[in-house]
């Protein structure tokens, strides 16, 4: 039998997969007509594969889910978008509902409530006038809301003192600026029947009687408002008039609280305050 020769070539060459290097093995020369083997991975490498494959298709499935949930919260977001513009429209809408009742909703009473005590029926129902009235209401600071009180007593006052034909009608404006102006008006009815019976403008019988040394006399009834008032503060600030009885006025009468407390009540019941 004749040896045949088989040449080995013991060049090597080396190839890289995914960043893993090898070297292939020597290649050998088989004779002609017969075929090479196929080379069979290591068991390592195969489940190398199998890992990246499976980390693809989970990269793709992640991928799939993320952009289905972001264009549900897109859509989501749109539609609350559209909801809130359509209720926006309506609140501010210029045209006003003509079938509503002639009388409405009173400016006034809707100033008075807050916003969150206002149905939603109520407030669709207010006219353009009514609502910027409310809002008016709502920005309004303290000082504004305090103005506004002293303008409307002046007014009340003004009537109250021309209906009990009081000379202090002409005053009416200085004393209601007073902070005391309840007990000057109070007091006044009883010493001087409200500025009727006065003496150098003294109505509230400051210092005793007239032409005792203590006894006060002022250019006017609006210098004599102000220094009963400035009096009240200083010497009887949240006095009671039962209290005052006797110390104000010496030695005291029933009368003179009774007169006193009549004009308190009537202010009460004209709700000026």
């Amino acid at each position: 039998m004749g040896n045949k020769i088989v040449k080995i070539k013991p060049t090597y060459r080396t190839k890289s997969f995914d960043g893993i290097s090898m070297r292939s093995r020597p290649k050998v020369a088989l004779p002609s007509g017969q075929r090479r083997k196929k080379s069979v991975l290591s068991p390592k490498v195969t489940v190398f594969h199998r890992v990246i494959a499976m980390r693809s298709h989970f990269s793709v499935v992640l991928t799939t889910v993320l952009l289905f949930v972001g264009f549900l919260a897109g859509f989501w977001f749109t539609w609350q978008t559209k909801e809130i513009g359509a209720e926006g429209q309506v609140l501010g809408a210029t045209t006003v509902n003509e079938s509503a009742p002639a009388g409405g909703v009173q400016t006034e009473a809707v100033a008075s409530s807050s916003l969150a005590q206002i149905s939603d029926d109520r407030y669709f129902k207010m006219t353009i006038d009514q609502i910027e009235g409310y809002l008016n209401e709502v920005v309004k600071t303290p000082q504004m809301q305090e103005a506004e009180r002293l303008e409307i007593r002046k007014k009340k006052l003004k009537a109250y003192l021309a209906e009990k034909g009081s000379p202090f009608v002409e005053i009416s404006d200085s004393i209601a600026e007073l902070p005391h102006w309840k007990m000057v008006l109070a007091i006044s009815n009883s010493e001087s029947t409200m500025g009727k019976r006065c003496y150098n403008n003294n109505c509230s019988g400051i210092g005793v009687a007239p032409g005792h040394p203590l006894w006060r006399e002022y250019p006017s009834h609006k210098e004599w408002a102000k220094d009963l008032n400035k009096l009240l503060e200083k010497r009887y600030k949240n006095w009671t008039l039962e209290r005052m009885n006797g110390v104000y006025n010496q030695p005291g009468s029933r009368n003179w609280v009774l007169a006193s407390k009549q004009v308190l009540e009537e202010l009460q019941e004209r709700a000026i305050e």
